[in-house]
């Protein structure tokens, strides 16, 4: 087998991506494309496929039975060998992704670059150019999702060291607190980053990562090195959680009340931020002693006569004010 040098890898994927582009010329239908990933000489080692939004005229979507009732449509495309994983979009679903109030659709990904390289459409090339910049509310995202899966993880991985002395899991769970922590760091220094995330992080905060993920890899089967890097990951969070946190904090503030965590885990439906996440950071910030545990009544159906409970949590907002900071 010949080795393909990464520049040779470059050449063919940008001659695949051209090929396309000239094919949906053709079609009136289709507005505009958008490469997801950039292709370089740096990145280009990852791929295997194209990644594309490609944006459609309005009433023209073509559903298959394997679509179901999935609102997104997606769609695997062939040109010069290379596979293309391609998200078709409706104009008026496009507008609806980078007009929203929060743009949670469309929002800054801090991990791979978007670029339009297509497009017969001038207020969609205008939409673009709009959204395609990190917003405030994509940062303070972001930092609350990757925050959610580090606090996740590091109570995983202590149970697992101090219950179970199993050295071997916890290594595990302190290695994916690692991850989380390093996509947490690209985020804080507001580059985007597509390469792999953790040699960054060594870069940004070496000692850091020396003792929460360097030392880890020499020694996972040591208990003390592992203690220490969870002791590690928990300074960093009580660092920085009230940054981190600030959409959720900010949140129950404002609620001034007790609230279910079906609710907050409603609220944050569109965030890739899963409900036992949000769990663990509530659970967190109880034994920290800013929020209060309580329970409340729970329909499971929706004709249910009888009630169960849920977790609930209540933020006092002048309490956290007297003692936050």
């Amino acid at each position: 087998m010949v080795h393909e040098s990464d520049a040779g890898k470059v050449a063919r994927f940008e001659l695949a991506l051209n090929q396309l582009i000239e094919r949906l010329r053709e079609d009136r239908y289709i507005l505009a494309t958008v490469l997801v990933g950039s292709l370089s000489e740096e990145t280009i080692w990852r791929r295997e496929s194209l990644q594309l939004w490609i944006i459609e005229a309005d009433g023209v979507s073509r559903r298959l039975r394997s679509d179901g009732s999935d609102e997104r449509i997606y769609r695997i495309l062939v040109e010069n060998n290379i596979n293309i994983h391609a998200e078709v979009i409706p104009r008026s679903r496009f507008r609806q992704m980078v007009e929203g109030s929060s743009r949670t659709a469309f929002s800054c990904n801090f991990f791979a670059t978007r670029r339009l390289v297509y497009s017969i459409d001038p207020s969609i090339d205008n939409w673009f150019a709009q959204a395609s910049t990190v917003a405030v509310k994509d940062r303070e995202r972001e930092l609350l999702m990757f925050s959610t899966w580090t606090i996740h993880s590091v109570r995983h991985a202590r149970k697992l060291l101090e219950n179970r002395q199993d050295v071997e899991l916890a290594s595990l769970e302190v290695l994916n607190a690692a991850h989380s922590v390093a996509c947490t760091e690209i985020i804080r220094s507001g580059e985007v980053w597509e390469q792999e995330a953790i040699y960054r992080a060594i870069e940004l905060a070496p000692d850091l990562f020396q003792v929460l993920y360097l030392n880890v890899l020499r020694r996972r089967k040591n208990s003390e090195v592992l203690a220490a890097a969870i002791d590690a990951v928990n300074a960093y969070l009580d660092q920085h959680f009230e940054e981190h946190l600030n959409p959720l904090l900010n949140y129950l503030i404002t609620q001034n009340r007790i609230v279910p965590l079906s609710e907050i885990s409603d609220h944050f439906a569109w965030t890739q931020i899963y409900p036992w996440h949000l769990e663990s950071v509530c659970e967190w910030l109880e034994q920290k002693g800013f929020l209060e545990k309580l329970s409340t009544p729970f329909k499971l159906t929706s004709r249910s006569r009888e009630q169960v409970e849920e977790p609930a949590y209540y933020l006092d907002g002048v309490r956290w004010t007297e003692t936050a900071g």
